[in-house]
C-alpha cells in the first residue's frame, strides 16, 4: 500500500504539487489564526498579572455598619491583599479661597465647605484607578499618615499652595452634617502632601454647591478621618460611610473571594458591587477578538475541508480507471482507500513542515516590525494547528472516497473505450 502511493506520488507531480500548496495554504491560514489566538491570550495573561482586582463593599443600613471589625473578618480571607475604607465628610476652611458655587457671596456656612474624602490609601480611590484624577506633584496619602491632604491644582493655584503648605479645617454646623454638639469648634491642621489634576471636565452651573464642584475636593488621611467622622456620627468610631474597597492579587479572585466571603458571613444588608473598570475595559478588546479568531479558526477549518474534498474529488475522477484496475485485479477497496489516504498524509507531512518553517519566520519579522501586537508561534502552535490540519485532510479523504465505494470494476470500464 505504502509503495503504491509512493509510486503515484513520484509519478504525477503536476497534480500532487498543487494539492500540497493547497495543504500549506490552508496549513499557513489556520497557523496565522492560532498565532493571533496565542498571542491574545498572553496579552490577558500579561493583563491579569499587571493588575488587581477590587470589590467595593457598602451599606445604607446602620444596623449593618462598614467598621473596622467588619473590615478585619474579611481581610482574614487569604486572597485580600489590602483594603481601602473611605469617608465623606463636609468641613469648613476659613483661610482657604474655594472655587465659587452656588452659596457664594450667601453667608451660609455652606460657602466655605467642601467635601473632605478620607482614604486609607488615596492611590486606591476609585477615581485614581481610573485616572480620572491624577497626581501630578508630592506623593499619594498612605496608611500609616496623619493629619496629611491632597489637594487639587485648581485649588493649589487659586491659594498659592504647593507641597508641603499647612491649612486648618473646622467643624461647623450646617445642613450638610450629621452634628453633635461636642463636635462644634474642633479645628483640624493638615499638610498637604500632593496636588491632583482633575482630567475630567465637570459641568459645573450656578446651581452647583461648592461643596459638589470636584476641584473644590480635598482627600484626607484615615487615622484624622476616622476622628473627625467620630465627632460628626455621634462616636460612632470606625463608621465608613462610603464603604470599603478590597483587593485581591488577581481579577481572577474576585468571584471566588467573594463567594467565600457570602458562605462565611452574614452580610446583612452590606452590598458588593464588582465592577472594575480598569480591568473590564482593557480585557473587553481581547475577549471580542479571542470570539473573532475562534471564528476565523472554525471557518478556515470547514473551508479547508471543502476546498481539499473538491480537489480530492477532481484527483479522484481522473483515476477511475485507475482503481477499477485494481478492483478486478482483486484488491480490496478498504487498501485502495487506505493507499490514497497514505498518499495525502504523506503530502500533508511535507506541507506542515514547509508551513512551520515559514509561519516561524513570518510571525517573527511581524513581531519586530509591529511592537504592539505580539504574535505566539512556538512548538505548541505548530503542534495544534497540525493537529487540526491533520483532521481537516482525513475528514476531505474520507469524504472523497465515498466515491471509491461506490465504484464497480465493470461499469468504470465500460466507459472507456
Amino acid at each position: 500500500m505504502l509503495r503504491r502511493a509512493f509510486i503515484y506520488l513520484r509519478r504525477l507531480k503536476k497534480r500532487n504539487i498543487s494539492l500540497l500548496l493547497v495543504m500549506t495554504l490552508v496549513l499557513l491560514l489556520l497557523m496565522g489564526g492560532i498565532a493571533v489566538y496565542s498571542g491574545i491570550q498572553n496579552s490577558m495573561e500579561m493583563l491579569y498579572q499587571g493588575l488587581e482586582g477590587h470589590f467595593r463593599v457598602s451599606s445604607a443600613d446602620p444596623s449593618c455598619p462598614i467598621d473596622d471589625h467588619f473590615i478585619r473578618e474579611i481581610t482574614d480571607e487569604n486572597s485580600i491583599v489590602r483594603y481601602n475604607a473611605t469617608n465623606e465628610m463636609y468641613l469648613s476652611l476659613p483661610d482657604m479661597l474655594l472655587i465659587p458655587g452656588r452659596f457664594y457671596g450667601s453667608g451660609s456656612a455652606e460657602e466655605h465647605m467642601t467635601r473632605f474624602i478620607s482614604n486609607t490609601r488615596s492611590s486606591d480611590y476609585a477615581y485614581f484607578i481610573s485616572k480620572r484624577y491624577e497626581l501630578i506633584s508630592g506623593s499619594h496619602i498612605a496608611d500609616s499618615d496623619s493629619g496629611t491632604a491632597i489637594i487639587s491644582d485648581n485649588l493649589a493655584n487659586m491659594n498659592g499652595y504647593k507641597v508641603g503648605d499647612t491649612f486648618t479645617a473646622e467643624i461647623v454646623e450646617s445642613s450638610l452634617n450629621l452634628f453633635e454638639d461636642t463636635a462644634k469648634g474642633k479645628s483640624y491642621t493638615f499638610r498637604i502632601s500632593g496636588i491632583y489634576i482633575n482630567n475630567y471636565e465637570q459641568n459645573v452651573s450656578a446651581d452647583t454647591a461648592e461643596c459638589n464642584i470636584e476641584d473644590n475636593y480635598i482627600f484626607i488621611d484615615n487615622y484624622t478621618g476616622k476622628e473627625i467622622a467620630s465627632y460628626l456620627q455621634g462616636n460612632r468610631k470606625s463608621v465608613y460611610s462610603e464603604g470599603v474597597q478590597f483587593f485581591t492579587a488577581s481579577p481572577r479572585d474576585i468571584d471566588k473571594t467573594i463567594d467565600k466571603i457570602k458562605e462565611t458571613m452574614d452580610l446583612g444588608a452590606r452590598e458588593i458591587d464588582t465592577t472594575n473598570l480598569v480591568y473590564e475595559r482593557s480585557e473587553a478588546p481581547l475577549q471580542s477578538m479571542t470570539l473573532l479568531t475562534r471564528i476565523y479558526l472554525g471557518i478556515i477549518t470547514f473551508a479547508g475541508i471543502l476546498i481539499l474534498f473538491g480537489i480530492m474529488q477532481i484527483h479522484l475522477k481522473a483515476r477511475k480507471k485507475e482503481t477499477a484496475i485494481f478492483l478486478s485485479l482483486g484488491y480490496k477497496k478498504s487498501s485502495i482507500i487506505m493507499q490514497h489516504m497514505a498518499e495525502n498524509l504523506i503530502l500533508y507531512l511535507l506541507a506542515w513542515i514547509i508551513a512551520v518553517i515559514f509561519a516561524y519566520f513570518a510571525v517573527t519579522i511581524f513581531n519586530s516590525l509591529f511592537a504592539g501586537m505580539s504574535l505566539h508561534f512556538a512548538v505548541g502552535e505548530a503542534c495544534i494547528s497540525g493537529a487540526i490540519g491533520l483532521l481537516v485532510v482525513i475528514l476531505a479523504t474520507l469524504f472523497s472516497q465515498l466515491l471509491v465505494v461506490r465504484f464497480s470494476p465493470r461499469r468504470i470500464l465500460s466507459t472507456f473505450s
